[in-house]
């Protein structure tokens, strides 16, 4: 199974404003004046670029339906995009990243190292308690490769099961190639878990439900072509 790649540095992105939906746009308006605007356009823009990209619409016309597969809400549920393979997206303040799976489900997520300012703290939530003694013991110098390692990799794989943090961290063990927990809604079939090389000292992995032949890093500019040359 292969994976494709976008990694997308966060910045203002005026062009792209126009490819949100009315909802998206009122979203974005509220948070314009923060980071988090620039955020914001860069995902929802990017995701349909890259969904015009996958079923052959216009951008505008992409749905992606991000209702929960387990509790049917529709905000916070893993974003498919009929007729698209699956994908996932994640994002630090100054990177997006966006993975898709040729086969099965796939999760991703990408954390700066601020994320761990506090190694030992986050250690006592995030890890479970096999973990955690593993962590302890650990050369302290690299117990926040450790654990930017571990979270990651736990994030990736509570997204693909589309729980995200409604599956309790420290319940969701990462420290061989599969993602093992006992919470409920978790998938039957094994989730795969890869690390993901990233840069500006980024840490990445990737959720799979199928093995990982390859991953390809895709340029953005095979999705924001007709963008950028001014065509719909």
């Amino acid at each position: 199974m292969n994976v494709d790649v976008w990694l997308v540095p966060i910045r203002p992105r005026p062009a792209w404003v126009r490819l949100l939906d009315d909802a998206e746009r009122a979203r974005w308006a509220r948070l314009a004046a923060s980071p988090a605007g620039d955020v914001f356009v860069t995902s929802r823009a990017l995701q349909r670029l890259w969904g015009a990209f996958a079923v052959g619409v216009p951008p505008a016309e992409v749905v992606v339906d991000r209702s929960c597969e387990h509790c049917g809400d529709p905000g916070h549920g893993r974003p498919r995009l009929a007729g698209a393979p699956a994908y996932s997206v994640s994002h630090t303040g100054s990177l997006l990243l966006l993975a898709t799976a040729s086969a099965g489900l796939i999760g991703a997520d990408v954390e700066a190292p601020a994320a761990a300012a506090d190694p030992a703290g986050l250690a006592g939530v995030v890890l479970s308690a096999s973990e955690h003694r593993e962590f302890s013991v650990a050369d302290p110098a690299e117990r926040t490769g450790r654990l930017l390692t571990a979270w990651t990799r736990k994030e990736a794989a509570m997204k693909l099961a589309g729980l995200g943090l409604a599956a309790a961290p420290a319940r969701v063990d990462v420290r061989g190639p599969l993602a093992r927990s006992d919470v409920p809604g978790w998938p039957r079939e094994p989730v795969h878990l890869r690390s993901l090389a990233v840069p500006g000292g980024h840490v990445a992995a990737l959720a799979t439900t199928v093995p990982v032949r390859a991953v390809h890093r895709r340029d953005l500019a095979l999705l924001d072509a007709p963008v950028t040359a001014g065509r719909p």
